[in-house]
């Protein structure tokens, strides 16, 4: 079993320092994620996103040997990966979510990065037949909320 490595302290200030200066709107989909993806590669965080680095099982079973009464028994025991990758990916999600602008945030779904990736590409991905048949449908169906203001109702739409 191959370890996976932490990202260090220095790698996390690095991130988090960047001031990105662009944020995801409703509008600006395909510019978020050409200006996003070359960062997530380079810092070697897109397998979190694209699943090339899967969340590993919380815990490992470690089979015993041998038949006798000297045989040393099956155990099952905490995987080392499974809270690095967790760790991991939740400073990825932090990542992304620190990009996403206040219009966009009700998008921000899911609790991996990978989730929230998909969640925000339903939401602003460019256009296919299902895509367009779904819209048109959540906007037959939207109505404004009693306590709603018509800014906030207008963004919503």
């Amino acid at each position: 079993m191959a370890l996976l490595a932490a990202f260090t302290t220095q790698e996390k200030t690095s991130h988090n320092s960047h001031k990105f200066a662009f944020t995801l709107s409703p509008t600006n989909y395909m510019y978020w994620k050409t200006m996003i993806h070359p960062i997530l590669v380079t810092n070697n965080m897109f397998g979190y996103i694209d699943g090339t680095i899967p969340c590993p099982s919380p815990t490992i079973t470690i089979e015993g040997s041998g038949s006798d009464k000297d045989a040393t028994p099956t155990v099952t025991r905490t995987n080392p990966n499974h809270a690095t990758w967790v760790a991991n990916d939740a400073h990825v999600r932090m990542l992304l979510i620190s990009t996403v602008s206040e219009a966009s945030f009700h998008h921000v779904q899911g609790d991996t990065s990978r989730h929230l990736w998909l969640s925000l590409e339903r939401a602003y991905a460019p256009h296919t037949s299902s895509r367009e048949f779904t819209l048109k449908q959540q906007i037959l169906r939207i109505e404004m909320k009693g306590d709603e203001t018509p800014t906030a109702y207008l963004s919503r739409a």
